[in-house]
């Protein structure tokens, strides 16, 4: 069935209405008709069945047929805080993140990053990526959309110290302790909250990696013997947290 978002908490047998690029996807795009039946998520991990009940100018009005938790959403919370890469590679990993299960991205300004942005353009590309995730979030069956945060730099990251219950920072001069090593060595709660840091396309400077080190607590992880590029990192970094945490099957 279709999925559709909604910013409303609602109950079975209650009416809820679906107007703007939603109805006109439903309507134009979708062919949907009346008695046809979708999938609502409320954004707080709950999945609805609606039934189309009636079509006016202004939107479609459903009606909540049965309302439960998804099964969908991984417990434990694993957000990027990606260093900025060239070009679209942003898209690609939002996208394929969100696929995958994580919670949210932080867009991270680092020494060594290329590409600049002014405030206008920060927003824009926000609203992009919030574009990028919540259509994700749609084709792949998230009751969810992952959160894109403001954009951060690496001198206040700090300021998220209190946010996180443990960070890691992938950095290719680490060559031997992995995230199984990480999880062998920390008893992780099952719905424990990570972030994941990685670079742009230049990485980061040592000053950088021992700044997280010391105002986030951050531990050093490796992702292997290879170098990864930015846009690779992050994603293969949240699939083995995931994998070790039984979040992709059993």
């Amino acid at each position: 069935m279709h999925r559709f978002f909604i910013d409303q908490s609602t109950e079975i047998d209650s009416r809820v209405i679906i107007s703007g690029n939603d109805y006109n996807h439903l309507k134009n795009s979708l062919r949907l008709n009346l008695g046809d039946r979708v999938i609502l998520s409320d954004g707080s991990g709950f999945d609805m069945e609606a039934e189309i009940i009636n079509f006016s100018d202004d939107g479609a009005e459903l009606k909540i047929l049965t309302k439960e938790k998804s099964k969908v959403e991984s417990k434990i919370k694993v957000w990027l805080a990606q260093g900025l890469p060239k070009k679209s590679k942003m898209d690609l990993i939002v996208e394929k993140a969100t696929e995958i299960g994580f919670a949210g991205l932080i867009p991270l300004e680092s020494k060594r990053t290329i590409v600049k942005y002014n405030h206008k353009k920060k927003e824009k590309k926000q609203s992009r990526w919030q574009r990028v995730a919540e259509a994700a979030a749609k084709q792949s069956g998230r009751a969810v959309i992952p959160e894109i945060k403001d954009f951060y730099s690496s001198d206040n990251l700090k300021n998220l110290k209190d946010k996180f219950d443990y960070v890691l920072i992938l950095w290719e001069d680490e060559k031997s302790y992995s995230i199984k090593n990480f999880f062998r060595d920390n008893p992780v709660n099952q719905e424990a909250n990570i972030l994941v840091i990685i670079g742009p396309e230049g990485g980061f400077s040592e000053a950088e990696v021992e700044k997280f080190k010391t105002e986030l607590k951050a531990e050093i992880i490796s992702l292997g013997p290879r170098i990864l590029r930015t846009e690779t990192a992050g994603i293969t970094a949240l699939t083995a947290i995931l994998y070790e945490k039984g979040e992709l099957g059993d």
